[in-house]
């Protein structure tokens, strides 16, 4: 695998099937984003940069431990309205699909009210959604002490002890709505833990928190699990009203971007000339693993040094160089990914 072609990490699942943005675009290979280079909600990719050190969230291997070439170079024509996706915290792209997109419709409806230990998605910040970019804020309206457990719905092992079981439909309602929530609600197969959240007043109508009565968890349609509960510890729920506002469409932001942050590649010789043709054609120019970077590679990365990286407007560029980046080349803007993966030696400076 190529490391500009890495997926996003494991996204979650969406509440409505189907629902995706209409202007994301699919992609034959899928550059790297901002996010995604700087391990903000994607793959991290882990580089020891010329002189520096290692992007922001990375752990010094690429995940999944493939072996990073010593520098790559990826460039993608890119239209304004692509960009703020590009950058910004996105909810409901093709590429990143989410539960998040109904919660953002109720949001932009009107307002909504959620409960939730953490902020479902953040305030005072840029969002891209839906071919737009918004400004959410929030209030915290209540706070409901709450107890987080850690459960295992796993797999039977023999058979089930009649005197410890319970079917699933005659367990109180909180329980069986809590299961529903989950999707567990009909039975399946099951072998995995996870956490659950019950407030003090719903734990006080479980039949399976803090101490479960029962130790086998029957369905209807004959599907069975074990039930344990491993862990818990205290929390706060807390109840936030949202609301939102439109900064603009990812059109007039893209172009902002576009404005405030490409800068043009030109005067290039022959050989940095053939690099970035290399990087255009094929979508990536990769230095092999048994060599290194040419003169050509080196003199052309320090065109990039003091530009900004690719950023959204209400950050900062800062960073080091490697990096996503805006280019002016031949008549187009492209989305310019720059990874270097080694220090440049005193014999690679020198012709």
């Amino acid at each position: 695998m190529r490391p500009l072609d890495l997926f996003r990490g494991s996204t979650e699942r969406k509440k409505a099937s189907g629902v995706q943005s209409a202007t994301a675009k699919k992609r034959r290979h899928r550059q790297l984003t901002r996010r995604d280079v700087l391990g903000g909600t994607g793959t991290a990719v882990a580089i020891t940069l010329a002189g520096c050190t290692g992007l922001r969230g990375t752990s010094g291997a690429a995940q999944g431990g493939a072996e990073l070439p010593p520098a790559t170079l990826g460039m993608e024509t890119v239209a304004d309205p692509e960009l703020p996706a590009r950058v910004l915290y996105s909810i409901g792209t093709e590429d990143d699909p989410d539960r998040r997109v109904d919660l953002m419709d109720e949001i932009l409806d009107g307002g909504t009210t959620v409960e939730r230990r953490t902020p479902p998605v953040p305030k005072a910040q840029h969002i891209y959604y839906d071919d737009a970019v918004y400004v959410l804020s929030h209030e915290i309206s209540e706070q409901t002490p709450a107890t987080s457990y850690q459960i295992r719905v796993d797999i039977v092992q023999g058979t089930v002890v009649e005197s410890e079981a319970v079917q699933f439909s005659d367990l109180p309602a909180v329980d069986r709505e809590k299961f529903a929530a989950y999707g567990w609600d009909e039975g399946g197969s099951f072998g995995f833990g996870t956490a659950i959240l019950y407030t003090h007043t719903e734990r006080e109508q479980s039949a399976l928190v803090p101490e479960s009565k029962y130790s086998y968890i029957v369905w209807e349609d004959g599907s069975e699990a074990a039930w344990f509960v491993d862990d818990s510890h205290e929390t706060t729920l807390h109840t936030y009203e949202y609301s939102a506002e439109q900064y603009s469409t990812a059109a007039e932001y893209g172009q902002r971007m576009r404005d405030q942050l490409a800068f043009q590649l030109e005067a290039l010789s022959d050989a940095e000339a053939d690099i970035v043709q290399t990087a255009i054609d094929e979508e990536q120019y990769a230095v092999n693993h048994d060599q290194t970077p040419t003169q050509a590679f080196w003199s052309l990365a320090d065109r990039f040094r003091p530009q900004e990286q690719a950023h959204g407007l209400d950050e900062d560029g800062g960073g080091d160089l490697s990096g996503p980046y805006l280019v002016r080349y031949d008549g187009e803007v492209y989305w310019t990914v720059l990874l270097v993966n080694v220090e440049r030696t005193e014999t690679q400076t020198a012709e």
